[in-house]
């Protein structure tokens, strides 16, 4: 299957990680792919892996996954072009923290909505199903 993975974090790296071990293809994508960490990761994986911008991300995989810091999530979601996301499963890993008045971080969404209904609205075409976001990433 080919796993497009948004966020080229340790999260999103690890999860790409796993999904290659066991036989998948992986896009992992970013806001600028030529990163060091982005193409040392491509490079570990050969060509089971690449990179790409989240629009290339998006319309390469058959399966999304959103691994991006909450702060960053609307903006990758809205720089993938809409009709690659129709009908697909996107894994939403994502915590919905805020961490702009340092550490430790308060939570970004309150007790009447969540992280992942806020995904599913934005994606109203698509099947968010919130998953990996209660380990961590070195136990994924």
């Amino acid at each position: 299957m080919r796993i497009g993975i948004l966020g080229s974090g340790e999260v999103g790296q690890r999860l790409g990680d796993g999904f290659i071990e066991i036989g998948h293809t992986v896009k992992i994508g970013t806001r600028d792919p030529t990163q060091a960490k982005v193409i040392s990761w491509v490079n570990k994986h050969g060509n089971k892996a690449s990179s790409g911008t989240f629009p290339e991300v998006s319309s390469f995989g058959e399966l999304l996954v959103i691994a991006t810091a909450w702060d960053g999530t609307f903006d990758a979601i809205r720089m993938c072009d809409p009709k690659d996301l129709v009908d697909k499963i996107v894994i939403d890993v994502t915590n919905p923290l805020d961490f702009s008045e340092g550490t430790p971080p308060r939570l970004a969404v309150g007790h009447k909505d969540s992280g992942g209904e806020i995904i599913q609205r934005l994606l109203p075409e698509t099947k968010v199903v919130k998953a990996f976001n209660i380990i961590g990433n070195i136990h994924m």
